[in-house]
C-alpha cells in the first residue's frame, strides 16, 4: 500500500528553510513538521507533489532557527535542484507571494478568503475572485552565424552576460514581443523567430518563454537603462554566462552544440 505523506515547503520573507545536513533540499514532514507547525503564520495548499500533498508555509517573523537549519535564497537554488523539485519550490513561493498581495479585495476593500474548491481567493462581500497571477516574459537568443548577441543588465553579477528578455504586453503576440523588446533594448531587427522551451521563474511570478532569432538588420545601440552593455560574441570566446539551470544558459549551450554538429 502506498503511504501518502504531506510535505511542507517552508519560507520566511521569500527565503527557504533547509536542513544543513541534507545533500538535497527537501520539504518537511512528520516529527520535524510537528515542531514547526505552531510557529507557522500561514499554511497554503499547493496541490499534489511526489509522495502526497504539498503545502506552502510562511513562518512568523519571530521564528528562530536552530544550528541544524539555515535560510537559503530560492534564486540561489537555480541549477542545484532538478527541474521538478525546483518548480515545486517555485510554485510554493509564487502562491505565498500571491496570497500576501491579495489579502484584500481590489474592488471593495473587504478581506478575502481562500476559495473552497479552487486555487483562488474570493471576496465574501462582492464575490470577486483572485487567481494566482502569471506574468509571461520572452527570453531570446539572437544569433548571427557563429556569433551570439549577449547583453548585461546593471543587476547582473560582475562580468555576467545573458540573452535579451522582456515582458509580454496586453494584446501582443509573442513574436511581436520578441521583435519589440530587441528593437527597444539594442536597436536591431530580427527574423526567423523559433520557439525553444519555457521555464517557470518564481521571481516573483514569471513564466519565461524562450526563443531563438536570427539577426536581420541594424547596429547595436543599447537603451542605457535595462541594458548596460551588449555585443556580439563568437561561441568560442564567451563571457560569463548563466548556468545550465536557467533557460538562457540552456539556449546558449544548445545553439553551440548545434554549431558543432553542423561543422562535423
Amino acid at each position: 500500500m502506498t503511504v501518502v505523506t504531506n510535505s511542507y515547503f517552508v519560507f520566511r520573507d521569500e527565503r527557504v528553510l533547509a536542513r544543513k545536513e541534507r545533500a538535497a533540499l527537501l520539504p518537511f514532514s512528520g516529527r520535524q513538521w510537528s515542531f514547526l507547525k505552531p510557529l507557522a503564520e500561514s499554511i497554503l495548499p499547493i496541490g499534489k507533489v511526489p509522495g502526497g500533498q504539498g503545502f506552502a508555509v510562511e513562518m512568523a517573523n519571530g521564528f528562530e532557527i536552530g544550528d541544524e537549519f539555515e535560510w537559503l535564497s530560492l534564486r540561489g537554488l537555480v541549477g542545484m535542484l532538478d527541474d521538478e523539485m525546483f518548480n515545486i519550490w517555485g510554485r510554493a513561493a509564487q502562491l505565498l507571494h500571491w496570497q500576501k498581495n491579495h489579502r484584500f479585495c481590489g474592488r471593495c476593500g473587504e478581506m478575502t478568503q481562500l476559495h473552497e474548491r479552487e486555487q483562488a481567493r474570493k471576496c465574501p462581500a462582492c464575490s470577486s475572485a483572485y487567481y494566482p497571477r502569471i506574468s509571461p516574459c520572452i527570453i531570446v537568443l539572437v544569433t548571427r552565424g557563429e556569433e551570439l548577441l549577449l547583453a548585461r543588465s546593471p543587476r547582473f553579477p560582475e562580468g555576467m552576460y545573458s540573452t535579451l528578455a522582456g515582458f509580454v504586453e496586453v494584446g501582443e503576440p509573442l513574436e511581436r514581443t520578441v521583435q519589440r523588446e530587441i528593437a527597444e533594448e539594442v536597436s536591431i531587427q530580427v527574423r526567423n523567430i523559433r520557439y525553444f522551451a519555457s521555464q517557470p521563474w518564481p521571481f516573483p511570478d514569471q513564466l519565461m518563454l524562450g526563443f531563438f532569432a536570427e539577426y536581420d538588420a541594424g547596429e547595436i545601440q543599447i537603451d542605457g537603462e535595462e541594458i548596460s552593455d551588449a555585443d556580439w560574441y563568437h561561441h568560442r570566446s564567451l563571457p560569463i554566462i548563466p548556468s545550465e539551470g536557467t533557460i538562457a544558459g540552456r539556449m546558449i549551450r544548445r545553439y553551440i552544440e548545434q554549431l558543432k554538429v553542423c561543422r562535423s
